[in-house]
This record gives structure tokens, C-alpha cells and sequence, in this order.
């Protein structure tokens, strides 16, 4: 299988409850793709496991790799990560970063006003 073919079965092996399945899938698309995509979907299913250490090099990854979009999306997953595993500083970095991005698709404003939220909760 090709990696969007994997990256397929991965997300149908999520939404079915079967991460540990989805979490092999998901490896296996990161050893063959560079696609930021990958990277954030699996740093999301991870996350649904409670594996924030994880996430977040997974993360850190896709977001390295320039996504076309859904960047502020993937820095609010990194920094929800990074609070959970005991980094609140890193945390609140990435907050203030995202609280000053440019409103982009898919997400508009909402990646704004989470990070201004998650700011004023934990800064």
C-alpha cells in the first residue's frame, strides 16, 4: 500500500476505536511520507491514547514539514501536549505564537481565540 492508502486504513482504524492498530498504521506511513498530514493525524491519535510525549515529537514533525494549512490547528495539538506532559512554559509558547498567527482555512478565528483562552487559563 502507498502512503495515502495507509493513511486511509489509518483513519478508518481510529474512527472504529482501534488505535493501537491505527497507531502501527500510522508508523508504518511515517517511515514512507513526508506529508505533514500524516504527522498530525497520527500526533492526534496519540493523543487519544494518552501518549503526550509522543505527540508531541510527532507533532513537532508535521509542523517542521510546513503544512499548507492547519498550522495553528497542529501548534494548538502541540501545545495541549506539551501541557500535559509538565511543559507548561513550552505550553504557553506555543499559545502566544498561535494567538498571533493570520485567521487561515479550515479553522478561521477559532485557532485564535483558543490560544487568547488556553492563554488567560494558564499564563
Amino acid at each position: 500500500m502507498n502512503s495515502e492508502e495507509l493513511y486511509k486504513k489509518a483513519m478508518e482504524l481510529e474512527s472504529k476505536g482501534e488505535h493501537k492498530s491505527a497507531i502501527s498504521t500510522y508508523k508504518e506511513i511515517i517511515n514512507k511520507s513526508n506529508d505533514p498530514r500524516h504527522f498530525i493525524a497520527f500526533g492526534v491519535c496519540l493523543q487519544k491514547c494518552g501518549h503526550w510525549q509522543q505527540s508531541i515529537e510527532v507533532l513537532e514533525k508535521g509542523i517542521a514539514l510546513k503544512p499548507h494549512y492547519c498550522e495553528g490547528d497542529a501548534r494548538l495539538l502541540l501545545a495541549k501536549a506539551l501541557f500535559k506532559s509538565g511543559k507548561k512554559g513550552l505550553a504557553i509558547k506555543q499559545w502566544q505564537h498561535v494567538s498571533k498567527m493570520q485567521p487561515e482555512y479550515p479553522s478561521y478565528e477559532s485557532v485564535q481565540n483558543e490560544a487568547k483562552k488556553m492563554l488567560a487559563q494558564n499564563a
